[in-house]
């Protein structure tokens, strides 16, 4: 197998995810932990050095690109809608420990020690997550809304707003109309949409 190429149909079957779409494409050097927990559309491409951890759900829907270096972790669920996008080295987390010495932090210590926060992510449909970016457990991005690159988001983004910042905080707004009437003409043109 070349460096560019990324896992046949087969491999992919042999994983055991609870759904798999058609066209689905993730390169060998992802790790992938907890597949019978993850349900991938059609369409979606999960590219080198991906870091998916999930003991809770994964839902990723039709077209979406995780970028290189993307990671999803935790035990909270994560769903990433239609037309999606997370970027370069960007973090959804649906899981964090708790740092202000209620606990101990790691996964080597036993639970009655720790104090670790579990809440569901959300990456609504357009949604796009700048590289680098970090979302936090309860973390709710909203259908069209993009997030700046190395933002940190820990609290809900309003739809078809632009958001950048740390913490995340709306910095304008996207052509909703725009991007809707782009994915009628696209789907109107794929024989499978």
């Amino acid at each position: 197998m070349l460096n560019a190429e990324y896992l046949p149909r087969e491999r992919l079957e042999s994983l055991g995810f609870a759904t798999l779409g058609t066209d689905v494409r993730i390169h060998p050097s992802c790790v992938l932990v907890g597949c019978e927990r993850i349900s991938i559309g059609s369409h979606v491409r999960i590219d080198p050095f991906c870091v998916i951890t999930i003991s809770g759900r994964l839902v990723i829907g039709n077209h979406v690109h995780l970028s290189a270096h993307a990671a999803l972790i935790g035990a909270g669920s994560i769903e990433i809608g239609d037309h999606a996008n997370v970027s370069h080295g960007a973090k959804l987390l649906s899981s964090s420990d708790d740092f202000s010495g209620a606990g101990i932090a790691g996964p080597l210590v036993p639970e009655a020690y720790r104090r670790v926060r579990h809440a569901a992510v959300s990456v609504g449909r357009h949604a796009i997550i700048g590289a680098g970016s970090i979302l936090l457990p309860g973390a709710e991005v909203g259908e069209g809304a993009t997030v700046g690159a190395v933002s940190l988001v820990k609290a809900p983004l309003a739809d078809w707003t632009v958001n950048a910042g740390a913490p995340a905080r709306v910095v304008g707004r996207r052509d909703r109309a725009g991007v809707l009437a782009l994915e009628a003409r696209f789907r109107a043109e794929q024989p499978d949409g």
